[in-house]
Formats: structure tokens, C-alpha cells, sequence
């Protein structure tokens, strides 16, 4: 105690030195503690702020040694143990540790550092400091080059806070810079016809063609990739034609200058589009697979969960069995949670509850998920500030327990919104942000519940009002699955309580829809939901024999395809058949059995209300 400051920081530097100096002799196990011993040390000198002198004085050789340290320390942090509140104390300290003008005396490491720290601040949602700590970095880097990470970081910054027209500007404005002009118009026609020529050029595409195609060596197109890599997935949200061309635009780059790591994104969002605007299932799901050969080509670890999210959650579900998409939803989390990249970890994990929603997977498990992927994404319950998509997610929060029939009173001393709350606020975020999503899943949300409480007039409404958003948009998401189902089943069932050649019209048209998937896209999962169609549009023609037919088809393919909820809402509808039909009886079997399923499934709020009709 008795020691001044000045000589016990000294002491502290020293044995920092000191165990620097003669860890190189350890074993390689404990190399690691004593050189985090060391920088420990070392830091008890640091300044204050930016700029002010530490408390002992060091020589220039020491400052710049002292950044190094700090550098390597939080690299370590973030690629050993992916520990970023640790690398962000470290990069800090590096950047404090910097001398004066190291701007211009020592640019390739203040560069370094500054990338890394704002690196480690988007993971960390920091953005207030982020946005600051970038002015910073644009301001003095010397080339366009350089500014490229702190653009890509901004973009994807202003994007998260809801900015999106700000980042879309902010990237049309870098695009420019580079010399690849965005386009000062688009409509879907233009689109529509640079996607069919791209289809024909890339149709002979193999990944053996693209294990060996050449790769993109150029700085500006390269620089290019990164900056519309960074914009395209938040622009689908609010603009799904500007989604499109970005997409051909980076095709038409990798075609023309070879392949890079944002090629494989560029792969699988081209696949998307064409999937989209021609529902040729097979040519868009290649166009998946090929985006992941070049992301195994490129061992781009880093780039894993944001491909994946994209080629098992908007692709693969189209071609293949919906529960295999699942596990590569899973595995697309993990990696994100190792490698820092929260946001897509957050991404993959909404996509995968989702999907098991739609395919069957115990309710409960999904509510547990649910609750904790909520929880994630709570920055702070008292002011209401959440991750962008968190009411989405919380929405499909409160449509499992309306099926599970638990009160919602949980989530709401959890989160502190209520159902209705979070609606409006879903309605809120459309009317200012212009993104077609935000309203679409809410009435999916309302659809849901709806329909499997056999509210078929709300839910034909639903479907109406989601299909608005849906012609916007222009894009294909996995929702459509069930809001094509269920408006086909709704309008089948009223047209034959009613008796309007209208509603009949509309099932038809959407069983020819669901009879198109089944043979053109994935058997495994719409042949159950196009027999149970083909059902009940048969039952409202007044066709019983083959009313009859196809219901047995559709309970037989949904255990076949391991859809229990879709098996017991077979059930169920043939139970009904046969009641209308007068089997009282076995009617009365066929709706036991569903009521079995339906509790196996844990719909126990849906289960209860099956008797009576």
C-alpha cells in the first residue's frame, strides 16, 4: 500500500515482460496461461482513454508491442474459446496501447485492430459504439478496400436497428464507389428475365464444374461480393425485387470473375429466385447444393450458418422430407454460436422451430425451444428492446400454446408482452418499416390457431389478408406451406356447408396446387396434404366412394411420412365424413383416433375439443 502507483504499475509491466520473455520455455499446455498471466500484467498500465498518457511511460516500441499483445490475445479469445466480452477487453486495451498517429506511423496495425474491435462489437450488439467506432475507421483509411469490413459491418448494423433503406443507401452508395452501379430501376419483369437467363447459362453447373472453376483474384469485384453479401438477406424483407437483382448481380460477377466465399451465397439466394418466380423445384434446389460444394470448397466454417439458413430454410424444404431439414437448422445454430455469429444463429433457429411446427415435432419441445430462443434475443425487458425478429418469433410462441392449452400467463411474466401487445407491435413495425414479413406472419399466426379450431371462416380470412403481402412479395416462405393447405381445406369444407361454386373453385385451385408440389417437388411431404384435398374436394362434389379412397390415402401417407398432426387431422375429417354420411359409429372411432394423436402430438387443447362436433 505504501508503494506508489507509478512503481507498482511498473512491477506489474515488468513481471508482464518477464513471463513473456521466458514462457516461450514452457510446455505448450501452459504457454497459453501464462501468457494471459502476462497481458494481464501488461494492461494494469493502460490509459485511461484514448489518447492520454499512461501512468508510466513507455517507448514506442513498447506501445506498439503492448497492441500487439492485446491483438493476439483477442484473436485467441474469439477463435479458441469464442469468449468476445474477453476479446473486447483486450482490443480495447490494444487500441489504447496505440501511440499517437499511429494512423499514419502504424496503419497496418491500428487497421487491424480496429476491424477486429468492430467486429467483436456487432457480435456484441454494441451498435451505438459500433456506428462511432466506424466513423472512426472510414475517416482514415487510405483505400476503399480497407473501408470494406467497416462497410459490411455498418450495413449489417443499420440493418438490425431497423434502418434497412439507410443500409440499402449506405451499400448502393459503396457500389457506385466500386464502379457496379445498382440499377436506377427495377421491376419483376426485368428480373424475371435476367433470371431466366442466368438459369440457362448455369444449367450445365456441376460441383465437380465448381470445384475447379476459377477464382475470383480481383480486388473490386471481390470487394463487391462483401458489400452486397452484407445488404441482401435484410433487403428480401422489405423489398423482394431489389432481393432478386442483387442476387443475379453477384451471380453475374462470379460467372464473369470467378468464384469467392459470397459466391456460395450467391448460389443459394439465386436458387431462391428461381424457385420463387418459377416454381421449378429442382432447378432451385440444385442451385442449393452447388452453393454448398463452394462453401466446402472454401472450408468457409465462418460463412456456415448464414448458407445454411438459406439452402435448409428456403430451399431444401421444397425437395426434401421437412424433418431432414431440421437437423441442418440445428447444425447451422451450433456452428453460429461457436464462431460469434449470433445473428444467423438467432435466423437459423427461428427457420427450425418453424419447420418443426409444420412438421409434427412435439409441441412441447418446440414451447421449451421457443421460450429459450425468446429469452436470446431479450436485450432489455423494461424498455421493450428486443432482437429485430423477436415478436415474430414470439408470435409462433403463443400459437404452440394455444394447441398445447397452457394460459399464456408464463410468457407473459417472462417477456412481458402480451399476445395482443405483440401483434401490435408486429403492425407497428410494418407501418414504419414498409416490411411485408412482419404483417404476413401475424396472420399466419392467427391462421394457425384458427384453422385447427376449425374457425375455417377466420381462417379462409387470414389466408385472404397473408396472400396480400404473399403477391408483394414474390418470394417463397415455408409458411405457404400450411396457408396453401389450410385455405384449401377451409374452402372446401364452407363451399359445401354453403354451397358456393366460388369457395369450391379456390380448393380446387389449391389441390392442384399441392398435387403440383407432390410431383414436381417433394412427394414426402405434400402427398399427404394433396390426398386430404383431394378428399374433401370429393366430399363436397358429393363423390363419397372417392371421398373415402382418399381419405384412407392421406392417414396412410402422413404415418408413412411421420406427419402425426397431419394424421390426426385426417382422422378427424373422415370422422366427420362418416358422421355426415351417417356411420355414426365408426365416425365416432375415427375421431377417438385423432384425439389419441392429437394429445400424442401435444395439442391437448385441440384434443379436448374433438367431441363434440
Amino acid at each position: 500500500e505504501l508503494t506508489p502507483m507509478n512503481e507498482l504499475i511498473q512491477l506489474h509491466v515488468d513481471i508482464g515482460l518477464m513471463l513473456i520473455s521466458k514462457g516461450g520455455h514452457a510446455s505448450r499446455d501452459m504457454m497459453e496461461d501464462i501468457f494471459a498471466s502476462a497481458v494481464s500484467h501488461i494492461n494494469m498500465a493502460l490509459p485511461k482513454s484514448t489518447g492520454s498518457a499512461t501512468t508510466v511511460e513507455f517507448t514506442l516500441s513498447q506501445h506498439i508491442v503492448f497492441a500487439k499483445i492485446n491483438l493476439k490475445a483477442g484473436q485467441k479469445a474469439v477463435n479458441g474459446k469464442s469468449n468476445f466480452s474477453l476479446a473486447e477487453v483486450h482490443l480495447k486495451a490494444g487500441i489504447l496501447f496505440l501511440p499517437k498517429n499511429s494512423w499514419a506511423d502504424q496503419y497496418d496495425l491500428t487497421l487491424q485492430l480496429s476491424d477486429e474491435y468492430a467486429n467483436v462489437l456487432f457480435v456484441q450488439r454494441n451498435l451505438d459504439e459500433l456506428h462511432s467506432h466506424v466513423d472512426i475507421i472510414l475517416k482514415n483509411a487510405k483505400c476503399i478496400g480497407d473501408k470494406i469490413k467497416a462497410h459490411e459491418l455498418l450495413i449489417s448494423a443499420l440493418t438490425l436497428k431497423g434502418s434497412t433503406p439507410e443500409a440499402m443507401d449506405h451499400a448502393k452508395t459503396v457500389l457506385d464507389s466500386l464502379g457496379f452501379p445498382f440499377p436506377p430501376s427495377i421491376n419483376s419483369e426485368t428480373v424475371t428475365g435476367v433470371v431466366n437467363s442466368l438459369s440457362s447459362t448455369t444449367v450445365s453447373f456441376t460441383p465437380d464444374y465448381l470445384r475447379a472453376f476459377p477464382l475470383m483474384t480481383e480486388k473490386i469485384p471481390l470487394q463487391a461480393m462483401k458489400i452486397m453479401s452484407a445488404v441482401q438477406m435484410h433487403v428480401s424483407f422489405s423489398s423482394p425485387t431489389t432481393f432478386q437483382m442483387l442476387a443475379c448481380q453477384m451471380m453475374q460477377l462470379t460467372i464473369k470473375h470467378g468464384l469467392c466465399v459470397e459466391s456460395a451465397e450467391a448460389f443459394a439466394n439465386f436458387g431462391y429466385c428461381l424457385m420463387s418466380l418459377t416454381r421449378n423445384y429442382d432447378a432451385g434446389h440444385r442451385m442449393g447444393k452447388l452453393s454448398l460444394v463452394i462453401l466446402e470448397r472454401f472450408e468457409a466454417t465462418k460463412r456456415l450458418p448464414k448458407i445454411y439458413f438459406l439452402v435448409y430454410g428456403f430451399l431444401s424444404v421444397w425437395k426434401e422430407p421437412i424433418q431432414a431439414t431440421i437437423e441442418g437448422l440445428q447444425f447451422a445454430v451450433n456452428i453460429g454460436l461457436v464462431e460469434g455469429d449470433y445473428k444467423n444463429a438467432i435466423f437459423n433457429g427461428v427457420s427450425m422451430n418453424r419447420q418443426m411446427l409444420i412438421a409434427g415435432c412435439q409441441l412441447s419441445e418446440i414451447r421449451d425451444r421457443l421460450l429459450r430462443l425468446c429469452g436470446d434475443m431479450m436485450y432489455d425487458k423494461s424498455k421493450k428492446s428486443f432482437f429485430s425478429i423477436f415478436n415474430p418469433t414470439l408470435g409462433d410462441l403463443y400459437s404452440v400454446i394455444s394447441l398445447t392449452g397452457e394460459t399464456e400467463d408464463e410468457v407473459y411474466s417472462i417477456f412481458g408482452i402480451s399476445r395482443e401487445e405483440n401483434e401490435k407491435m408486429l403492425l407497428d413495425r410494418f407501418v414504419a418499416t414498409d416490411n411485408a414479413p412482419f404483417v404476413q406472419i401475424l396472420y399466419y399466426h392467427r391462421l394457425v390457431e384458427s384453422f385447427w379450431f376449425r374457425n375455417y371462416e377466420t381462417a379462409m380470412e387470414c389466408c385472404e389478408k397473408y396472400e396480400i403481402y404473399t403477391q408483394t412479395r414474390n418470394l417463397l416462405r415455408v409458411t405457404d406451406i400450411w396457408k396453401a393447405f389450410f385455405w384449401g381445406l377451409s374452402s372446401l369444407i364452407l363451399s359445401r356447408r354453403k354451397k358456393q361454386e366460388e369457395l369450391f373453385a379456390k380448393g380446387e385451385e389449391l389441390l392442384l396446387g399441392m398435387q403440383y408440389w407432390a410431383k414436381d417437388g417433394s412427394k414426402w411431404n405434400a402427398e399427404n396434404k394433396a390426398l386430404l384435398l383431394e378428399a374433401e374436394y370429393n366430399f363436397a362434389k358429393g363423390d363419397s366412394v372417392k371421398a373415402k379412397t382418399a381419405y384412407e390415402q392421406s392417414i396412410q401417407s402422413a404415418h408413412v411420412h411421420k406427419f402425426i398432426h397431419e394424421e390426426a387431422l385426417a382422422y378427424e375429417l373422415f370422422g366427420i365424413f362418416c358422421v355426415e354420411e351417417g356411420d355414426l359409429y365408426k365416425g365416432n372411432e375415427l375421431l377417438e383416433k385423432a384425439r389419441e394423436l392429437y394429445e400424442q402430438w401435444g395439442a391437448k387443447k385441440k384434443a379436448n375439443l374433438i367431441f363434440p362436433l
